[in-house]
Order: structure tokens, then C-alpha cells, then sequence
């Protein structure tokens, strides 16, 4: 198909902006300390059936670094539909486990790794969300989840 800019046609998704070098690095540091999260969602970041739902093109992973974030530190139980398929999960939280900048790194590796788009994760909202849920003593629920930004 001929695509010809400025008329109509099939859209053109354009790559993301590159990393910062500041970005790379948090990164780079998420790569490794994904193996934590690995032996659930895979290296590949294709879940296991009955065990933890793909990670790999998940809305809740591309989708607002808010909840991602809170579900990172706090971790998720329940009923929660990912692609559309729904999974039954008790993931535990990091929060107590790393510090903002490990989980920032983390998840700006999800975020960016197996040709997601979305944006890198700052340690400085991980550690905003952090004190704004430091009472929470519960993993999230995916109705929970719903209702924030």
C-alpha cells in the first residue's frame, strides 16, 4: 500500500522517541533485575497459563505508569483481564524489595522491551506514589486499579 503523507490512508506508526542516556541506563539496570519477575512472566514476557498473565503487549503495562506503578509496589489479586483474557492472580508487590529507582528501572524495561512504545518510568513518580499509598497493606484489585488515572 502507497502512503503518501498529509493524505489519507493507512496510518504510520512512527518509532519512539529514543531514550535519554539517563533513561538507557535505568534501562539497562531494569533488564537485570527483570529476572525477578521473569520466573512468572518469562524472559520472553509471554506469562505462564495459570500462573501470571503476558506482560508482553498488556495494557496494563503500556497503558498509565500510575497503576503499573501501584501494582509494582503493592503487587494485584484477583480476577484481571489482560488482551483480552481474563487471569486469576495473587502477584506479590516489590515495594519493600526495591527502591524507587530499582522499580522505575523495571518498569521502564517492561515498558520499553518486546517493541513497547510507552514511555520510561521516573524514579521520582515511583517514589511519589510510594508515599501517597505508604498505609496500603493490600494488593490491588483490578476494579481498584480502574478507577485511578
Amino acid at each position: 500500500q502507497l502512503v503518501w503523507p498529509g493524505k489519507p490512508g493507512m496510518a504510520v506508526e512512527l518509532p519512539p522517541p529514543p531514550l535519554t542516556a539517563v533513561e538507557l541506563e535505568r534501562f539497562n539496570t531494569g533488564k537485570t533485575l527483570y529476572a525477578i519477575c521473569a520466573g512468572c512472566h518469562q524472559l520472553d514476557g509471554r506469562g505462564q497459563n495459570g500462573l501470571a498473565p503476558p506482560l508482553l503487549d498488556s495494557e496494563w503495562v503500556t497503558g498509565s505508569p500510575e497503576r503499573l506503578v501501584r501494582i509494582a509496589l503493592h503487587g494485584a489479586y484477583g480476577p484481571i483481564t489482560v488482551a483480552g483474557r481474563k487471569y486469576w492472580l495473587d502477584m506479590p508487590g516489590f515495594g519493600a524489595a526495591l527502591e524507587d529507582g530499582q522499580v522505575a528501572s523495571v518498569l521502564t524495561y517492561i515498558r520499553r522491551e518486546w517493541e513497547h512504545a510507552a514511555a520510561p518510568v521516573a524514579p521520582e513518580v515511583v517514589k511519589r506514589i510510594r508515599s501517597q499509598t505508604t498505609a496500603r497493606r493490600t494488593a490491588w484489585t483490578e476494579e481498584e486499579l480502574k478507577e485511578l488515572p
